[in-house]
């Protein structure tokens, strides 16, 4: 009876082993489950990148669907978008050039530019790596970025001057996007209708007719009638004995970094050794008690608005950069020392004074300031 017994228990547990799976087939399981699904793509040959006529360096670009993806992070820092981040839980990446701060996020067909949000294909996984086609990079980075097949590179065109239309777009959504009119991108193009096509090329305005505008404002000379324009805050004609001081060891403390070299989106741990524009003003406002965004554009949203007129030692000064950005955004930050002047930092020396007078670049680019000390 009892070896009637063992042999049944003994059949049974042979069964029960036969149907469990080996190690080997419970890590191809979990590998299944964790596998990103698969992307059919193609290897296409390493390409050189080549910026505004200047081979930069090379990445290596895919095909999907007969269209060309290149790595985001490689593309970014190629394009001075140095300070990257990663969400996990989101799957978004987020990287600035110190102007602007650019999220895209994996499978997203909308990507954010500051807090401005643009159609793009969506960003796609494969073997690691996360990659944007190349109208996603236009859109995002502010150029035209194509693939020239007769020597096999990506070619950039930076600042674009010409746009690529992406499903979902509209006239009023393109002359958001780079802070002008709809009737000066129709004008722009001879267009006699409304209607977009994908993929249609639009030329971009002049830089006189883009200009990026501070809800409220009511100097600005580029007005869409669909911008609803609120009440203008009004600055305080004199600067208070508390607030003097502390403008004044704001530039202080700024004039110990003359000559730091300037940095596209330099870390904010790289201050005091590297910066840009922005990180330079939250540095050296930070040490002094006031905390800023980290990007220009996130800057020039904080504090009240003050003309040229208004100008006091202290206030944050913004401007266009249009040797970078076609889009008439703020694109610099410095800050007023009076008498005329503004400590900035710039490429090329770095942290330096700058005359800002009624003419010339600075005044010809000047946008608005904002005032952050009270």
């Amino acid at each position: 009876m009892n070896n009637r017994k063992n042999k049944r228990m003994a059949l049974a547990l042979v069964a029960l082993f036969a149907l469990m799976p080996l190690p080997n087939a419970l890590n191809a399981m979990a590998s299944d489950m964790d596998a990103v699904p698969t992307v059919s793509y193609s290897s296409v040959a390493r390409a050189g990148v080549v910026i505004n006529g200047v081979t930069k360096t090379a990445i290596n670009p895919i095909s999907i669907g007969g269209v060309y993806y290149v790595p985001f992070k490689n593309m970014a820092q190629i394009l001075d978008y140095d300070a990257i981040s990663y969400n996990a839980k989101t799957k978004t990446y987020s990287a600035t050039d110190g102007s602007v701060t650019v999220r895209v996020t994996i499978g997203g067909t909308h990507a954010m530019k500051g807090d401005e949000r643009i159609n793009i294909h969506a960003p796609r996984f494969v073997n690691g790596t996360t990659y944007l086609s190349l109208d996603a990079v236009s859109s995002v980075f502010n150029t035209f970025t194509y693939f020239n097949a007769p020597d096999g590179s990506v070619r950039v065109q930076m600042p674009a001057t010409t746009y690529k239309v992406h499903s979902g777009d509209s006239l009023f959504k393109i002359a958001q996007a780079h802070h002008t009119t709809a009737t000066a991108v129709r004008a722009a193009n001879g267009l006699r209708s409304d209607v977009l096509m994908p993929g249609q090329i639009l030329q971009l305005p002049v830089e006189s007719l883009k200009k990026e505008m501070e809800t409220g404002s009511s100097d600005v000379s580029v007005v869409d009638p669909n911008t609803v324009q609120g009440p203008a805050a009004t600055p305080t004609a004199s600067q208070s004995a508390t607030a003097a001081r502390k403008a004044q060891a704001i530039i202080t403390l700024g004039k110990k970094y003359m000559g730091v070299p300037y940095k596209f989106g330099a870390k904010t741990s790289d201050a005091p050794r590297l910066m840009d524009c922005s990180s330079f003003m939250q540095y050296i406002f930070g040490k002094n008690g006031i905390s800023l965004p980290r990007d220009s554009r996130q800057q020039s949203n904080v504090g009240t608005r003050v003309s040229r007129s208004q100008l006091q030692p202290g206030d944050l000064m913004f401007f266009k950069y249009p040797e970078r950005y076609s889009d008439g955004r703020v694109g610099h930050v410095g800050v007023y020392m009076g008498n005329g002047q503004i400590l900035h930092t710039i490429p090329k020396p770095g942290v330096t004074i700058t005359k800002f007078g009624t003419s010339g670049y600075w005044s010809k680019n000047f946008l608005y300031g904002k005032r952050v000390i009270k």
